[in-house]
Order: structure tokens, then sequence, then C-alpha cells
């Protein structure tokens, strides 16, 4: 072959493996788009302040909506007024003596394998703290919602403030103190919404004075949270509960890693974080890139690289909470 035909061929060649990187590329890009817009968002939001006269025993009213991830297309929209709860017991109760006003505050929303939505809120009152979990029927158009009182808390002032869920109808609880430290881990039944005083999953204790929040699971049962300590850096924590400490016994706890955007350490918690069903985490958090100049804060959902910490903006998003459907 003459120098010439060696060249033409050579650049040939490269044009060809171009083309091919580039192809491959767009169609990987498509991919991932497409695979975006097939996957269905619930946000959840708080309605305007709860008009419930007996705040014991009402869970309060909640916005659901069904949009798509990719561009937040809204599918469906429902506004649940306050809700009677099926077990109207006696909970822990103390008068407050620095007390400003009732309020209302979602602390996690979930997705069950049959396709049930379960909202955990918690009321603040002047009585205490009263924990609801809110089932939504998920089947087609979601029509069916009851509510459910946390039962079995030790003081007036313990919150529920994320879970996940767990087999035989049970729920993995965060419990925090008015929604700060110290937390911990306990199990929930979610048939009589009773808190479960065993401990058969031998959960670590968590240090006092850090902030742990954010439970969710990825498709092999893996858990992940966030932990905040007192350097103010959320940080990516992970554990399974087949994984036990030698020493102790407990569920060990593993620090991944800090959480970045754009080379920066977060400096605030996240809101929310969850997986999709691709397998991909998802952050709900401020968004800080814009400057908000009404009274409500901006929020924005972010991917979330697992093994770097690293986010990435995806979209603005108005929800206070969001779970994905399965």
């Amino acid at each position: 072959m003459s120098p010439l035909k060696r060249r033409e061929f050579g650049q040939l060649a490269v044009a060809t493996l171009t083309s091919t990187v580039i192809a491959d590329f767009y169609s990987k890009a498509l991919a991932q788009k497409t695979e975006l817009s097939k996957e269905i968002l619930y946000e959840v939001n708080l309605p305007s302040s709860s008009n419930a006269e007996n705040r014991e025993n009402q869970a309060p009213s909640v916005e659901l909506i069904t949009t798509d991830l990719a561009k937040g297309n809204v599918i469906s929209k429902i506004n649940q007024p306050e809700l009677s709860v099926d077990n109207p017991s006696s909970a822990p109760k103390i008068s407050r003596a620095f007390y400003i006003a009732d309020s209302n505050r979602i602390t996690k929303a979930i997705v069950l394998r049959d396709k049930t939505v379960l909202i955990s809120t918690v009321s603040s009152t002047r009585s205490g703290y009263f924990n609801y979990i809110v089932s939504a029927v998920a089947s087609g158009t979601i029509s069916k919602f009851t509510a459910r009182k946390v039962l079995g808390l030790e003081k007036s002032n313990q919150t529920v403030e994320s879970f996940l869920s767990l087999p035989n109808n049970q729920l993995l609880c965060l419990l925090g103190n008015e929604g700060i430290p110290p937390f911990t881990f306990r199990t929930l039944d979610i048939t009589t919404g009773k808190i479960l005083s065993g401990d058969e999953l031998n959960l670590p204790p968590l240090p006092l004075r850090h902030r742990f929040a954010n439970l969710c699971q990825d498709r092999k049962g893996n858990i992940f949270a966030t932990e905040i300590t007192s350097e103010g850096i959320p940080i990516l924590i992970s554990m399974n509960l087949e994984e036990k400490a030698q020493i102790t016994g407990k569920v060990k706890i593993n620090r991944l890693t800090p959480l970045s955007f754009e080379g920066r350490p977060l400096s605030n918690d996240l809101k929310d974080l969850n997986f999709s069903p691709s397998g991909q985490l998802y952050a709900l958090a401020a968004d800080n890139s814009v400057k908000n100049d009404t009274k409500g804060k901006s929020n924005a959902l972010f991917t979330v690289d697992v093994k770097s910490g690293k986010m990435g903006l995806v979209r603005k998003f108005a929800a206070e909470k969001f779970a994905f459907s399965l």
C-alpha cells in the first residue's frame, strides 16, 4: 500500500471511530433522557395551616402531586383534607411553657411494594408533639387515604423524622427530639402504628450530638442517610442490616463521603433523599443558585454520586418531600 493510500486509510479509520464514539454518546444520552421521562415522582406538600379541632386524633391535610421526573409535568394532583386516625388511643402529653402556635410538617414519604404511599407528619401543639402515618392507595389514580397515630413513644417531644420499609409490615424509623438530637433507631408496626419495644435488628446507637436524617434504601437493601457532625457538613452514610460489628454485634454504620455541589461542601442538610427505580440517588435541597425574594424558600432536585458525594442539579422543585413510583 502506498504512503498516500495508508494516509487515506488512517484518516478514514479515525473518522469512522469518531463517528462511532459520537453516535454511542448520543445514543446513551437519548436512552438516559428516555429513562428519566418514564420515571414518575410523588411530590408531597402541606397545604395551608390545619383546621383540625381535635389535633391529637386528626392527621393534617396533605397535597399529593404525581409528576414525571424529567420535566415535572403534573399528571395528577390531590388535596386530602384532615383525616381522623384509625387508632385514637392516648399519646404522651406535656404542658409546654414556651409555645407560639400549632404547626405541622412532613418528615418523609415512601412507596411500598404494593404501591401504597406512606407519608409521615408531625403536629406541634400546646400539649406536645403528635406523629402520624398517612397512607394512600396508589393504584392508577390515588383514591383512598387513611391515617394512623404513632403510638408507643416514650416522651411527648419525640418525633418521627424519617423512615423506610421493612418486611412484615414494619418500618425502620429515625426518632428525634422535637426534630433535633439525640436521635435513635426504632421499628414501627404499620398495621397498629405502634413503636415496637424490642430490638431484633440489633440497631446501632447514634452519637448524642450528631444530626441524622433522610433514610432511604437501594435495590440491594443497603440503607443510606445523612449525618451531620460537629463540623456541620452533611455526610452520606450507609448500613446493611445483615452486616454487624464484630465487637458490639450491632449493625455497622459506614461513613462514605461529605456531600458537595460545584466543588463546595454543603452548608445545610438535605431535605430528602431517595433512590429512583433505575438506581440513581436523588436529593432534595435548598436551591442557592438563584436569589428568592419571596418569603418561601426555593428547593431543587439533585442527583447524588454515592462514591464521591458530588451533587448535580436536575431542576427546580417546589415540594417538601418526594418519593418514586415503583
